[in-house]
């Protein structure tokens, strides 16, 4: 139930309460999890300093959270159990810039987080194979060899005078 002073379509009010609930979550954001709500500076220019990267890594938290809803990761997990996933996956130094999911050059790293980063585009992903047929390969009908009669040999009329 949603109670309103508004004469708003049903649709945007959903979608104004969406927009409210995401400021919810930069916010919460931004004092818990970033620690951001502790200043411990002393002066106005280091608190002015401190305030502009608290705003980049609230607009930075802003901009993963909407790249995660595009891709469709929020629905399956959180944002912080994505941010755990993500955190998992390590690369080596000497690796290449262009990460892919193959490569041999990530350091135990799941296979769901490595659909993660594929769905978010920060690994290439590997192309998947079909899954083949159980069995045996059918024969390829053009190699086909002349086919040998299926009943026994008859008797000729010659082998039985011979006895």
């Amino acid at each position: 139930m949603f109670e309103s002073d508004q004469d708003l379509d049903p649709r945007i009010a959903y979608l104004c309460y969406e927009e409210r609930w995401l400021l919810e979550l930069v916010f919460k954001r931004y004092k818990h999890d970033e620690c951001l709500n502790k200043t411990e500076v002393q002066g106005d220019f280091s608190l002015l300093g401190l305030e502009f990267i608290n705003f980049i890594s609230t607009v930075l938290t802003c901009r993963m959270l909407k790249k995660a809803r595009e891709a469709g990761l929020l629905e399956k997990v959180s944002y912080g159990e994505l941010l755990e996933d993500l955190s998992s996956a390590w690369r080596m130094v000497d690796a290449p810039e262009d990460p892919a999911t193959d490569d041999k050059h990530w350091v135990h790293t799941l296979n769901y987080v490595f659909e993660e980063l594929e769905a978010l585009g920060l690994s290439r992903a590997v192309p998947k194979t079909k899954p083949r047929k159980r069995g045996r390969l059918r024969k390829d009908p053009k190699e086909s060899k002349p086919k040998r009669p299926r009943s026994r040999p008859r008797k000729s009329n010659q082998s039985a005078d011979l006895l």
